[in-house]
């Protein structure tokens, strides 16, 4: 028998279980679980919204990614850069 819970309860209930579950997760199931969340959210956004979600992380990485999907030559290796320097900077 489910007992009636009041709202900040069923809250709280939900919070809980997500606690427990993310404790559970690896590292590697997070990481592909958030990857799906944020698609999903990408997925509803327009080509201008995702530039400007890319762009508050770096200004920068936008033209690089873009360059990179489009096949431009030397992309690859700019994007690798890019990563190098971004480790680098942590």
């Amino acid at each position: 028998m489910i007992k009636e819970l009041t709202h900040d309860q069923f809250t709280e209930l939900k919070k809980e279980f997500v606690d427990f579950k993310i404790n559970e997760m690896s590292r590697e199931q997070m990481a592909d679980w958030i990857s799906t969340v944020y698609l999903s959210e990408l997925d509803k956004a327009t080509e201008d919204e995702v530039k400007e979600e890319i762009d508050y992380y770096d200004d920068n990485l936008y033209e690089i990614l873009e360059d990179y999907v489009t096949d431009t030559v030397g992309s690859y290796t700019a994007l690798q850069e890019y990563i190098h320097d971004r480790r680098e900077s942590f």
